[in-house]
């Protein structure tokens, strides 16, 4: 238990993991697939996502302090647990891979455009490798440190900016019907349903997570989505705003104090490699412990290993792009809402079954 973490801990972990992905990556893919409806897609998916929530709260409550792999074979079996494991584990490794292949094309193409991507990828998966193998309480730690700045710059490029931004570009919604929208709405849900991570993690906390608590995660995820797309589209317009490669980043482009002070986006790597760091490091952690193995080095070694080999292989920027779009989304969407329903549904029949016998 020395080593466990609190539920406050873990949110901390969560919000600059999947902040970076709902905060950056997706923004572009929203705004091209929804234009100025990609915020009602947000707002129909937070509509929606309690429930699911709910599904995941009532499976961690059946699951206890188990740790996943035990669970799974108890419910499962061997062999079809084993396959679930494969199936996350590919899940998790490509969170890390995509947020890691983004922002290395994004630090080569922005302010180190003379480092070569391998002395890029080879540092910062050697900070990731060695913060990963001080366990879950390590990144806890970093991640406390670290957010608070985060959520400060976050807030201070939002209300500096309000002098170039003119919200009556968000409109007209839903100019279109609702066919943008549900486009839109499949990717703003694959960003918050990383969350399933609380899943993995549970035997590693202290307190099992509230549905207070997910709630709380759901509504602030949402709102990292929604904040920048609001503010790109009020500042370039949604047309161009769905042109750029970082809008998030742009907006920091943009920001001025007064006549004399300019290019504060070295703010904006601050932000970015914070969320970077602790997301590359929990995918790492989590590939090797949902394996419950003895020593998780091996593991790690691995897991970091086959990331610096790919990320070193001739992708162009629009092939990811396209990737992103037409398979990861779509079909992380559909594995995490098909695990949820097996594992509530699992865990509802052998209530039921016990409660039989």
């Amino acid at each position: 238990m020395q080593n466990n973490i609190s539920a406050l801990q873990v949110y901390s972990i969560l919000l600059l993991s999947i902040g970076l992905l709902n905060h950056v990556i997706l923004i572009p893919i929203l705004l091209d697939a929804a234009g100025r409806d990609a915020v009602v897609s947000v707002g129909m998916v937070l509509a929606l996502l309690p429930v699911w929530g709910a599904c995941l709260v009532y499976i961690m409550k059946h699951k206890g302090q188990q740790p996943f792999r035990d669970w799974l074979q108890h419910h499962f079996g061997k062999a079809l647990s084993v396959i679930i494991l494969v199936a996350v584990s590919i899940y998790i490794w490509l969170q890390g891979y995509i947020s890691f292949f983004y922002s290395v094309v994004w630090t080569h193409s922005t302010y180190m455009p003379h480092t070569p991507r391998y002395v890029l990828a080879l540092l910062a998966l050697a900070c990731c490798f060695f913060l990963a193998t001080g366990g879950l309480r390590s990144i806890a730690i970093t991640s406390g440190i670290l957010l608070p700045f985060v959520v400060i710059l976050g807030f201070f490029v939002m209300s500096f900016n309000f002098k170039h931004k003119d919200y009556s570009l968000v409109l007209p919604l839903l100019a279109d019907g609702f066919a943008p929208v549900w486009r839109g709405s499949l990717y703003a849900a694959s960003g918050i349903f990383e969350l399933v991570l609380l899943l993995f993690l549970q035997h590693r906390l202290i307190h099992r997570p509230s549905f207070a608590g997910v709630l709380f995660m759901i509504f602030s995820l949402a709102g990292l989505t929604i904040g920048p797309l609001m503010g790109a589209i009020s500042i370039y317009g949604a047309e161009e705003a769905a042109l750029q490669r970082y809008p998030a980043f742009e907006q920091w482009r943009v920001l001025e104090l007064g006549k004399y002070i300019e290019h504060l986006d070295v703010f904006a790597i601050y932000q970015w490699i914070s969320g970077e760091f602790i997301r590359l490091s929990l995918s790492l952690f989590i590939i090797a412990d949902v394996w419950k193995p003895k020593n998780r080095t091996p593991l790690l070694l691995l897991a970091t290993g086959t990331l610096l080999i790919a990320i070193m292989a001739p992708i162009s920027d629009v092939r990811f792009l396209q990737f992103l779009k037409t398979m990861y989304f779509p079909s992380t969407f559909v594995l995490v809402i098909g695990l949820t329903f097996l594992f509530a549904g699992k865990t509802w029949i052998s209530r039921w079954r016990m409660r039989g016998s």
